[in-house]
This record gives C-alpha cells, sequence and structure tokens, in this order.
C-alpha cells in the first residue's frame, strides 16, 4: 500500500498549511487542484529531478507530468527510493493563483499526485521535499519554477 500514514495539505505557496485527514482530501481541495492515485500525461522536459541536501547528496526524486485534458493538467508526485517511511512533501501552484495544491506526511514509496487544471497557457511552481533522518542534512529538497509554460 502506498501510503502508511498521511495528512494532505492545502499550503500557500510560502509554506502555511490547513491540515486534513487524508481520507477527506480531495474534498477540502478547492479547485482547481486535486489529490490523484496517479498522474495524467507525459513527463515535462527535463523531469524527474533529484532532490538534494545542502552538501549537494542527492536522494529521492519529483516528477512534473502535463496532459492536455481540462485545458491543461500538470500533476506532480515525489518519490523515495530509500527502504522504510519518511516524511515527504510536494506542492504544485498555478502561477496565476495565489494559493497551492499540497500531498505531506509519513509515506513509504510518493507523495501525490497533485494535480492542477487550467495550465495550458500558465505556468507552474513546484516544490518538494524528503526527510531522511532528523538532521538538517537528512532534509532533501527541490524547488523550482516558472516550469512547464504553456
Amino acid at each position: 500500500m502506498k501510503k502508511t500514514l498521511g495528512l494532505a495539505a492545502l499550503a500557500a505557496f510560502a509554506g502555511a498549511a490547513l491540515v486534513t485527514p487524508a481520507a477527506q482530501a480531495a474534498p477540502s481541495t478547492p479547485a482547481p487542484y486535486k489529490l490523484v492515485s496517479s498522474c495524467p500525461g507525459s513527463s515535462v522536459s527535463g523531469f524527474p529531478k533529484v532532490l538534494t541536501n545542502r552538501l549537494g547528496d542527492t536522494q529521492g526524486s519529483v516528477h512534473l507530468y502535463y496532459s492536455s485534458v481540462n485545458g491543461g493538467t500538470n500533476c506532480a508526485m515525489v518519490y523515495d527510493n530509500a527502504s522504510g517511511s519518511h516524511q515527504m512533501s510536494v506542492t504544485l501552484r498555478r502561477a496565476n493563483l495565489s494559493y497551492a495544491g499540497s500531498d505531506s506526511g509519513v509515506y513509504t514509496t510518493y507523495a501525490g499526485g497533485v494535480a492542477v487544471t487550467g495550465t495550458a497557457d500558465t505556468c507552474v511552481y513546484l516544490s518538494a521535499s524528503l526527510q531522511m533522518g532528523p538532521y538538517s542534512v537528512d532534509r532533501f529538497s527541490y524547488s523550482g519554477g516558472p516550469l512547464a509554460c504553456g
């Protein structure tokens, strides 16, 4: 099973979060964001990206997909390639919106997918993190944007 314990969040891209149980995530995630079990479409050029820590070490990856359905749909997932459960998060924001869609929690394999529609003529911003242990060097992340600009 994908998730061992999880929380879904709607987060402002700067980091403030409203947290709800994963089972209730879809109804409380406002349009045009949606939590999905798999991302539609094709991998965006240049993805996946590896997550890095402050020393430049790498762990895990973040994937960004694009599909032309629903006026363009971007979707993101973060993957952990190590055994065990770890804290993971992925946040996706459409450039012309002030709020983002996010998924975070303690998972065994991946966090997300977080999908946003209406991206055919706009860019997205993406951030992902993976916490492998208690120290700052155990935190791996990626942040980018504007990306996939229609």
